[in-house]
């Protein structure tokens, strides 16, 4: 059986359980992000192995030496080419079960394949993600105890009986403590799986993904105008809307609080005074945040210049947009393009393309 990593690594190990009842949707979700970091780290310099890697550790339907022992049914997913070895991350998918009894019965007989494994590798370091109510085996394992956690409200009084010194999260849809992530819903299994792995080594490359993965207010609203499609009729705001409207949709102009307060038919003093105390910001920080959102995604996705992004944002000086850039993303364009982007190279994409 694995054991667990006393140091981190440069690439990272992947252990997902499954048995009879797991669900496969979570499975699946986590291994999707496992690839979707892999497919952006090929396109990177020295990317032609794999960073992150997965086997499937397969539970039959009895306990060891028990008869009439069930084989498991097949993963969704089949894993990588890798030998056994040590594990960074290990991913509770949790169980398709009616009941909180059948729940703490499948975790149980779980726990005496995989409690002394989950033990020793959370007491070295390792991550744990249990998705949905994979949370109950780390109850059972003793590993909850103390710790605060996310629960889905049907099955959190079975969790709380096997470890009734759990801090049950109720208004967090996911939640960390240390090196455990737990979930209380199917839909959070991106979000946290993605926070976990930004928590290793490889946190650029799980951003970068989480640009694709997730769902981006700001990049929704910035998406290059030949992706946009028109949405009808607008519907009636405030003056407040109306104004953070007109911002959305004259990004690309000189900024001007004059215009913006006409479209909210308001005093430019009283939009600067409502539009902090609603927003936490300024209209023109307020526009400067979707200009760069929309260059973010066109550096990651296009192979348009520094200078062509500036002018396609809004931003008539490079320099100007360069200092903009740097103080919201900490980084300056071209280093943002080289950590996160989210096409090959052109050589690489012509090359590719030839016949």
């Amino acid at each position: 059986m694995p054991t667990p990593r006393s140091s981190p690594p440069a690439s990272l190990n992947v252990g997902i359980l499954w048995g009879r009842d797991s669900i496969a949707s979570t499975a699946a979700a986590a291994v999707d992000v496992l690839r979707a970091m892999n497919a952006l780290a090929a396109m990177r310099p020295g990317g032609a192995r794999p960073p992150l890697r997965w086997r499937w550790l397969a539970m039959s339907g009895q306990a060891p030496g028990e008869e009439g022992a069930l084989a498991p049914p097949a993963p969704p997913v089949p894993a990588t080419a890798e030998p056994d070895g040590a594990l960074d991350v290990i991913v509770l998918p949790g169980w398709l079960v009616p009941t909180g009894p059948q729940l703490r019965e499948v975790s149980s007989r779980c726990a005496r394949h995989f409690g002394a494994l989950l033990r020793a590798h959370v007491a070295g370091g390792g991550r744990v993600a249990a998705l949905f109510n994979g949370s109950s085996l780390l109850a059972e394992c003793g590993l909850l105890a103390g710790r605060k956690a996310a629960l889905p409200w049907v099955f959190a009084p079975s969790v709380l009986l096997q470890a009734t010194d759990v801090q049950w999260q109720r208004e967090k849809a996911w939640q960390r403590d240390g090196a455990v992530w737990t979930t209380a819903s199917l839909q959070e299994t991106l979000p946290a799986v993605l926070d976990l792995l930004g928590s290793t080594p490889l946190a650029e490359l799980a951003q970068a993904a989480s640009h694709v993965l997730l769902f981006d207010p700001e990049r929704q609203l910035t998406a290059p105008s030949g992706m946009e499609t028109p949405t009808g009729s607008p519907m009636g705001a405030g003056s407040l809307e109306q104004a953070r409207r007109w911002l959305q949709a004259h990004r690309n102009e000189p900024y001007s609080l004059q215009a913006t307060a006409r479209a909210a038919a308001t005093s430019p003093r009283t939009l600067l005074r409502w539009f902090a105390q609603v927003y936490g910001q300024t209209p023109q920080d307020y526009l400067h945040g979707l200009r760069i959102a929309q260059a973010q995604a066109l550096l990651q996705t296009t192979y348009l210049t520094v200078e062509d992004v500036a002018q396609q944002c809004g931003y008539s000086d490079t320099g100007s947009f360069r200092k903009v850039f740097t103080r919201v993303c900490g980084v300056t364009p071209g280093a943002w393009r080289e950590r996160f982007r989210l096409r090959t190279t052109r050589r690489q994409w012509l090359e590719r393309d030839a016949p």
